[in-house]
């Protein structure tokens, strides 16, 4: 069997499999029944049995009857099998995800979050007080095409615009900042969520796949960043 795909007609094997490494977890093996499998699996035990046959036919799966039960280990053939699974799993949902990689930036977002016109507008626009900086996300073309699709879809949270007295330059004009409300987390581990808000800045240095995002804590340190981390964007459900 190519390693590289499942063939149809194992998909339901492939499907035992998984749960049998679920109720696995980080041991070794299990000692399960087929009448416990069947439960797991929510079969007939007479069909839980059949795919613990199959399993061990293809290889997926080592037994040694124990008493009224049986001892189930993961072979290296199954365990590449999810390993399969799982690559072709990720590639799939990080194609229809928003994902952004986390790059170096500029001290750009940084320096307009800390002009006070601008800062006072966030913290009560955007309902917190943004750290003294931004997070800057490098998007491929399909992930930035995603992202627009889903700003579209959004309604803004407009910060304004005005003129500030620039010493012996005179007045200068700072353009208005369309802000979105999202929700980001890190990719590979989903259980830090952080509200934070994409900036939509008119004037920018930053190339076209480069998005500013600022939140309430310093990102980096409380999400343990570094450059190439990937960082999934959510937008609240209306």
């Amino acid at each position: 069997m190519d390693e590289e795909e499942i063939p149809p007609d194992h998909y339901a094997n492939w499907f035992a499999l998984f749960h049998l490494c679920q109720n696995i977890g980080s041991q070794k093996a299990i000692h399960m029944s087929s009448v416990e499998f069947a439960k797991i699996i929510n079969l007939s035990q007479q069909t839980a049995s059949r795919r613990l046959n199959q399993l061990e036919e293809i290889d997926w799966i080592k037994r040694k009857t124990i008493g009224k039960g049986q001892r189930i280990k993961i072979t290296k053939k199954g365990a590449d099998v999810m390993l399969t699974m799982y690559k072709n799993l990720k590639q799939i949902l990080e194609e229809i995800l928003i994902v952004g990689e986390v790059t170096e930036g500029m001290g750009e977002g940084g320096y307009y979050v800390r002009i006070q016109e601008y800062y006072i507008q966030f913290k009560e626009k955007l309902g917190f007080k943004p750290w003294y900086g931004t997070l800057n996300l490098q998007f491929n073309d399909l992930n930035k095409e995603l992202l627009e699709e889903s700003l579209n879809n959004q309604i803004p949270v407009r910060i304004e615009g005005f003129e500030k007295e620039n010493g012996e330059y005179g007045k200068r004009t700072y353009g208005s900042v369309d802000c979105y409300k999202c929700i980001i987390s890190c990719l590979d581990n989903q259980e830090k969520k952080i509200n934070a808000a994409i900036l939509r800045i008119k004037r920018t240095h930053h190339k076209k796949n480069i998005i500013e995002i600022i939140a309430e804590p310093y990102l980096r340190e409380i999400l343990k960043l570094k450059d190439g981390d990937r960082i999934r964007i959510e937008f609240s459900k209306k």
